[in-house]
């Protein structure tokens, strides 16, 4: 019996370029931010 298992490929990542203000500034710091603690979390669970 063979098992085909399929992975997404992330080769071809779309970039966006969204228009910066203090406001929108804040926002991506704050999700930076919990992108590293995500991050570190994950390489400590290796």
């Amino acid at each position: 019996m063979n098992t085909e298992f399929i992975v997404p490929s992330f080769g071809n990542r779309n970039t966006y370029d969204f228009g910066a203000t203090n406001d929108t500034f804040e926002v991506y710091k704050e999700l930076n931010a919990i992108a590293e603690e995500i991050e570190e979390c994950r390489l400590r669970n290796c």
